[in-house]
């Protein structure tokens, strides 16, 4: 069993249990269970966690450092989905099912910055799901909360490109000093050249 890894979840307890709507008790439980999987994993900038057209094997847990999901459009540009930082998991979700029936992965996910967590494998967590209850019902709520999300991002996307810089800046606070400009571009679904027209109206570039 992976103590490192017991002790890295246990800092985020209260902020995931809640954020996920379980009890602190299962959110121990589900570490616990988990533990026994969880397998250290360090990459350097620019590495990728998962790359488009293979199956997706694994969910990560990050202890430090930024990783970024997003997809390529047919035209050849680069969509950034979210990003995950400390004391979060780390997968595409939706690649994560299709790997079930050996599906093709259409999403990416690249280590933005250095990182440093854990892996574990995503058919070990799945089989154990079919075995636990308990584990199921901490993975509804984390999948319920990913639901959620993904919803208030696509009104979110309806809005200005300003209110999107905003809500970046809220839901990612500190975030902007830790990665590219031409990054948060492609998250906000602007060029990198308007992102800097934005930053000079709000002040934040020279």
């Amino acid at each position: 069993m992976s103590n490192a890894f017991l002790e890295h979840r246990v800092k985020y307890r209260e902020v995931v249990s809640r954020r996920y709507g379980v009890s602190p008790e299962l959110y121990d439980e589900a570490s616990r269970l988990l533990a026994p999987l969880a397998v250290p994993f360090s990459m350097r900038k620019g590495e990728y966690l998962q790359r488009i057209g293979t199956p997706a094997q694994y969910v990560y847990w990050l202890n430090s450092g930024v990783a970024r999901t997003g997809f390529i459009t047919e035209t050849g540009n680069e969509v950034t989905l979210h990003f995950q930082t400390d004391g979060e998991p780390v997968a595409a979700h939706d690649d994560l099912l299709r790997s079930r029936e050996s599906a093709p992965a259409r999403n990416f996910v690249l280590a933005e910055t250095a990182i440093h967590g854990f892996r574990l494998e995503w058919a070990e967590i799945n089989a154990l799901y079919q075995r636990n209850s308990q584990l199921r019902d901490y993975y509804l709520g984390a999948t319920e909360y990913s639901i959620i999300e993904q919803s208030r991002r696509l009104y979110l996307n309806a809005s200005p490109a300003q209110g999107r810089l905003n809500a970046f800046r809220r839901e990612y606070p500190g975030l902007e000093q830790r990665i590219s400009q031409k990054v948060v571009a492609s998250f906000l679904g602007i060029t990198p050249q308007y992102m800097s027209q934005l930053l000079r109206q709000d002040g934040s570039k020279p």
